[in-house]
Formats: structure tokens, C-alpha cells, sequence
């Protein structure tokens, strides 16, 4: 039976320790004018009626408490895996599309490819595909995988998104190679990062 109807939320995953940024919070970095926050809140709230936030840093974020429903991580230190068993948690709605914080190329177009394919199937997870690169933060997944995510976090030594994907059905909508699809998936990770971006030779 395929997923003809399903509820579907967005969850934002804010948790990582921005590092590499100079411990600086990628959500909130600008661009145009406007924090990543903002900018990606504006995009998903034209297709999804819940949108969670998964933060370590929840006080960052209250002035959007109203807007998101703010989630830390229920199982501690497992990285971006354990932002999404937290989501999963939390949700009401049947599967979840998740993405990173601090991608700002988004665009609604892509999603509701994944969305509709996910749809069409009966994979557990829907991921973007580019060749051989897959994105995992930026995909579908059932809030049924909760449990099985939760055994997972408590017993495996690797908390790598990969490791557990290979557990589960996954199905992959395949891309493009082109350089709209490839900059979609990109990551804001160092201050030259943002400063490419800003210049307009950001790749």
C-alpha cells in the first residue's frame, strides 16, 4: 500500500557546537539581511503546518517559541542522529522532512519532489541522491523509526546517520548533476563560507 495521505511536519536540526564558524551560531547568521533562521522558518512555513527545531541551546532560540516547537535532544551527545530520534519524538504528524540549519540555498521545489516520491513508495527514509553523493540531512523519515532509532542510540558505539540507514528501507530520489542541486545540499561550515556566499563566489 502506497503513502497516498500522510501528515507530514519539518524539523530543523540546530544542535551542532558550531565549531568550525569560531563558535558563532549558524542559525543566526545573515545573509541579505536576514538570519538563516528566519530565511529557512519563511521557506518551510509555505508547505508545513508543524515545524520542530532540535536544539541543545534552547533559550538561543525562544524568541521563536510561538513559530516551532523547540525539542532538545532526549539521548545526549549522538550527534545528528539523535536530533532526529528527538523530532521523531515530539512529533504529531506520520514522517518528518528534516533539515540542517545552515543550508541557505533552499527551495520549496525540491521538497515537494521528495515529498511526492516518498509518497508514491513505501521506504521507511526518502533521501536526495546526486551520483553516488546522498544527503541523509535532508530527507524523509517515518516517525516509526523512533523506537528502532532509540535501540540504536543506546546500544551502538557509532552514532553515524549511515550506520543506522543501512538497518532500515531507504529509497533515494536521484538528481540531477547540475549546479542548482549541488548548492541546494551545501553547508555553511567556516567564515570564509559565509564570506564566499556573500561575494557571490560561494560554490
Amino acid at each position: 500500500m502506497r503513502n497516498k495521505s500522510v501528515s507530514i511536519a519539518a524539523a530543523i536540526l540546530a544542535g551542532g557546537k558550531n565549531s568550525r564558524m569560531k563558535g558563532q551560531n549558524k542559525a543566526f547568521l545573515k545573509i541579505n539581511g536576514l538570519s538563516l533562521i528566519e530565511s529557512t522558518l519563511k521557506l518551510l512555513k509555505a508547505t508545513f503546518k508543524e515545524i520542530i527545531l532540535v536544539t541543545n541551546y534552547p533559550r538561543a532560540f525562544k524568541a521563536y517559541a510561538k513559530e516551532v516547537i523547540i525539542a532538545e535532544d532526549l539521548i545526549k551527545d549522538t550527534g545528528p542522529l539523535g536530533g532526529i530520534h528527538s523530532a521523531l519524538a515530539v512529533t504529531s504528524k506520520q514522517v518528518v522532512f528534516f533539515m540542517a540549519c545552515d543550508m541557505p540555498n533552499l527551495h520549496n521545489a525540491l521538497i515537494l519532489r521528495l515529498i511526492n516520491y516518498f509518497k508514491r513508495t513505501n521506504f521507511d527514509v526518502v533521501l536526495p541522491r546526486i551520483n553516488s553523493s546522498v544527503e541523509p540531512l535532508y530527507g524523509i523519515y517515518r516517525k516509526g523509526l523512533q523506537e528502532k532509532l532509540d535501540i540504536f542510540l543506546h546500544t551502538s558505539k557509532n552514532y553515524s546517520i549511515r550506520n543506522f540507514l543501512r538497518t532500515v528501507k531507504v529509497g533515494y530520489l536521484d538528481l540531477e548533476d547540475n549546479s542548482l542541486n549541488r548548492k541546494t545540499f551545501a553547508n555553511l561550515n567556516t567564515p570564509k563560507d559565509l564570506s564566499d556566499l556573500t561575494e557571490g563566489i560561494w560554490k
